[in-house]
C-alpha cells in the first residue's frame, strides 16, 4: 500500500497541550476519530512520518481527504 501509516499528526485543543499520534494512516478516518474521542479539537498539523516534512493543516470544519 502506498499510504500506508505515512503521517504523523500533532493536534490542537482549544485548551490545554497539544497531542500527537504517529503512524496515521487515512486523514478522513482519523479526523472521525478526533470527532468521536477528542471532539474539543481545534486544528490538526500533517507531517511526513518518515521524514517529518509538514504537509499541511486542517481544522475542523475543514473538508478532509483520505490522504495527502
Amino acid at each position: 500500500m502506498k499510504h500506508k501509516n505515512d503521517y504523523t499528526i500533532v493536534v490542537f485543543f482549544n485548551e490545554g497541550n497539544p497531542k500527537k499520534w504517529v503512524y496515521v494512516h487515512k486523514l478522513k478516518d482519523f479526523a472521525s476519530f478526533l470527532n468521536q474521542k477528542h471532539s474539543e479539537w481545534k486544528y490538526f498539523n500533517v507531517y511526513n512520518r518518515r521524514n517529518r516534512n509538514y504537509l499541511g493543516r486542517f481544522y475542523k470544519e475543514a473538508v478532509i481527504p483520505e490522504y495527502i
